[in-house]
């Protein structure tokens, strides 16, 4: 009997510490702060080819960078990745402001970027660039986007900043140049 009563109180004692770790809720306490490391590639314009134009500099750089976000807050990550652009600390140019995305969503592959309209105001370049760093950032970041569209106040427009289109699917696309693969960014349809 002793052996049993042991046994007996060894697991309740186990249940009493699992049940105050737990708390009332029935997770750990501390576990809303758990947070997600997504390993993202970031793409910036070589400021070298904005300023010179030199056709031998290659116009993006990509730069390795890990995004930590709090698990609740992962379905923010496509937006997040972008934003970390944003901030020109790589000493890359990038054509991405703070405040410029209000949410990217994805489904199917495709993810729909979408724009503030009071952000959207630049020129041509600009525009050129804006639309290259998402695609390719999205892309090479994350395995289930194959496609880009964007919209501007969650409505379909035909340019963002009234230069290129923005009323297509944008994806990457393989070509041969030169006896190289080049990877663009090209209209899908």
């Amino acid at each position: 009997m002793k052996k049993n009563a042991k046994r007996y109180l060894a697991c309740l004692l186990a249940v009493l510490v699992l049940a105050a770790m737990t708390g009332c809720n029935g997770t750990a306490p501390g576990n809303d702060d758990v947070t997600v490391d997504y390993p993202v590639t970031l793409y910036y314009v070589n400021s070298e080819y904005l300023d010179t134009g030199d056709d031998s500099v290659e116009p993006m750089i990509a730069k390795d960078a890990v995004l930590t976000i709090e698990q609740e807050d992962a379905e923010d990550r496509y937006e997040e990745t972008l934003e970390l652009m944003a901030d020109g600390s790589t000493g890359a140019s990038t054509m991405i402001r703070y405040g410029m995305i209000d949410e990217v969503t994805v489904k199917d592959g495709l993810a729909i970027v979408d724009f503030n309209e009071e952000e959207m105001n630049g020129g041509s370049t600009e525009e050129l660039y804006l639309i290259e760093q998402v695609v390719r950032t999205l892309i090479k970041s994350f395995d289930e986007i194959e496609r880009v569209r964007f919209t501007v106040d969650e409505r379909e427009v035909e340019t963002l900043m009234g230069h290129m289109a923005a009323n297509c699917t944008y994806g990457l696309l393989t070509v041969e140049e030169d006896g190289a693969s080049v990877e663009l960014v090209s209209i899908l349809d």
